[in-house]
């Protein structure tokens, strides 16, 4: 099931992304790329929340809505560590480049012990560039410890 999308706002120069997180019915889920996520980390939680609640009033054409009562956003271009950055599969890359990536070294069937395991968004084949496929690469590589561990552990995964 996709999730719907209640609101896009020019999607070839910005965008402005509304969604319905899965199974939520008082939860909104924003996306803002572009120049304006920039510009967007300027503004203080009250400009925000207006602006936000200006668009869904005029897409819903409820002048009456009320406003959202509480939010909370990340600052994903100002924080030190990514600066605004999430992988992507380039022109001319596949699946398989991010199953490469999310290999470990030495690679798997190799006689020496592994020693490096990779996690991350931009290792997970379905999920890049979200925050749940960086979780959910974690997990897949927990599991991997412990079936190092232990051989015969049973595992939750596969982590889709």
């Amino acid at each position: 099931m996709g999730i719907p999308v209640l609101c896009t706002v020019d999607p070839a120069a910005s965008c402005l992304r509304v969604c319905l997180p899965h199974r939520s019915v008082h939860i909104l889920c924003g996306f803002i790329a572009g120049l304006e996520s920039e510009f967007m980390e300027t503004l203080s939680d009250e400009e925000v929340l207006l602006s936000l609640t200006q668009v869904l009033r005029r897409v819903t054409g409820n002048a009456r809505l009320p406003a959202p009562r509480s939010m909370l956003r990340s600052c994903w271009y100002s924080a030190p560590y990514t600066r605004g950055s999430y992988s992507y599969v380039a022109v001319g890359s596949t699946g398989d480049d991010i199953d490469l990536l999310a290999q470990p070294l030495p690679e798997e069937g190799a006689k020496a012990q592994l020693q490096i395991l990779f996690a991350g968004e931009a290792t997970h084949r379905t999920f890049y560039s979200t925050t749940h496929g960086a979780l959910l690469s974690g997990w897949r590589e927990a599991d991997r410890l412990i079936a190092l561990q232990d051989p015969q552990a049973q595992l939750p995964g596969p982590w889709l």
